[in-house]
């Protein structure tokens, strides 16, 4: 079933990554000056964080910046803060997470086959509010990712994805060289990590992806 397609500029989203970034304390710096340059949604991730740490990130992220935040597989913590959540396959299943949420708090929900997306489309109720269809390329950003899609198979599963009036978007492998590899496809935007979380200058990485996507 459809989440909230439509409502949310999904064309830049941003998945923090300590590591990439040089260190917890610089994420929400990162964060601030990628938003700055044109990111539209972030979405904190960090696996190895105690709860409480995630929690104060998060926080401080929510005052610094005015896009939808999400929480990668926190859902006591979003559920506290009032934040999105994302969640992958592994993670708690979707309709518990869906249950201890607010309908106000947007969840996503990583998917990379067929089968993944029909278990979706056949959810009852309220569905995911956005997918992250990937990984797109072969990447090394997340330990043992299966190898990439493609651009048309992403393209395929995002068009399905629609039908169903779930938004997507694109995610693993994705830099500025390759995002407009997505413009006119039937994805929402393009996600990515190590094109903002290792940049020199997250605004201007930023910038450079949205003008690439989007022209």
């Amino acid at each position: 079933m459809s989440g909230a397609m439509g409502t949310v500029d999904w064309s830049l989203y941003l998945v923090t990554d300590p590591v990439l970034g040089g260190g917890p304390d610089r994420v929400v710096d990162i964060a601030t000056r990628a938003v700055a340059g044109g990111a539209t949604v972030v979405q904190l991730r960090d696996k190895h964080a105690t709860d409480a740490e995630v929690e104060a990130t998060a926080a401080a992220l929510l005052d610094a910046v005015d896009v939808p935040v999400f929480l990668n597989d926190r859902v006591e913590v979003a559920r506290r803060l009032g934040c999105h959540l994302h969640i992958g396959q592994t993670d708690i299943p979707f309709p518990r997470a869906r249950a201890l949420l607010r309908d106000d708090q947007m969840i996503g929900l990583s998917v990379g086959s067929d089968t993944e997306l029909d278990a979706v489309i056949a959810l009852d109720g309220r569905g995911p509010d956005v997918i992250g269809i990937g990984p797109a390329f072969d990447t090394t950003t997340k330990a043992n990712a299966p190898a990439g899609l493609g651009v048309e198979r992403v393209h395929v599963l995002a068009d399905r994805a629609r039908a169903a009036a779930i938004a997507s978007v694109a995610i693993g492998g994705i830099d500025a060289d390759r995002a407009s590899l997505f413009t006119g496809t039937a994805v929402n935007g393009i996600c990515v990590v190590s094109a903002i979380m290792a940049a020199a200058d997250p605004a201007a990485a930023a910038r450079d992806l949205k003008e690439a996507y989007t022209r």
